[in-house]
């Protein structure tokens, strides 16, 4: 019982892990996904000096990435002593992951909720030309002609939008449910 119950917990911080990775990704790129995926197969304290010449990235950047995720609480600093040296390191916030994740995606929910509405309550133009969109009081103002490229704007219909917003929404509900968020 005790092994199945500890398989459980390892598929849940699997998954957190998983859930975090891609997070990172979307909000800053593919070297940041290099250095939180090295941080957490690395199990220990990275050290900040080698980071950017193991992964094949400048310091700099690593140095940028390290302290982006710092300010996330998914990472904290160590001074490491090793012989007669201090080493900077890095390690994982496990205890912080599932609350960053679940703050993460209530914040994702709110916008996209907030946008949900938006196009389902807001009469929209679009120009043909340059895809920009308009209110109807933009529209009117402009004669309903794109200023950009004087294109003739035509009515938005919002109904693929709407259905991506919801199916997404959806999504995040689901991924909250199984944190015990909702």
């Amino acid at each position: 019982m005790a092994k199945k119950k500890q398989g459980r917990i390892r598929d849940r911080e699997k998954i957190i892990e998983d859930a975090i990775v891609e997070l990172i990704t979307k909000m800053y790129g593919p070297n940041a996904r290099k250095v939180i995926t090295h941080i957490i197969r690395s199990r220990g304290v990275v050290a900040e000096e080698t980071l950017g010449k193991e992964l094949g990235i400048k310091s700099n950047e690593a140095r940028r990435i390290l302290q982006k995720l710092a300010e996330e609480a998914i990472i904290s600093y160590r001074k490491v002593r090793r012989d007669d040296r201090t080493i900077h390191g890095w390690i994982l916030n496990r205890e912080q992951l599932e609350g960053v994740l679940i703050s993460r995606l209530k914040k994702t929910l709110d916008k996209l909720k907030t946008r949900l509405e938006y196009e389902e309550n807001t009469i929209l133009y679009e120009c043909p030309v340059c895809g920009r969109r308009y209110s109807l009081d933009e529209a009117m103002d402009y004669d309903y002609m794109c200023p950009i490229d004087g294109a003739p704007l035509n009515e938005y219909d919002p109904s693929e939008s709407i259905k991506v917003l919801k199916e997404k929404i959806k999504e995040i509900e689901a991924d909250l449910a199984f944190l015990g968020a909702i």
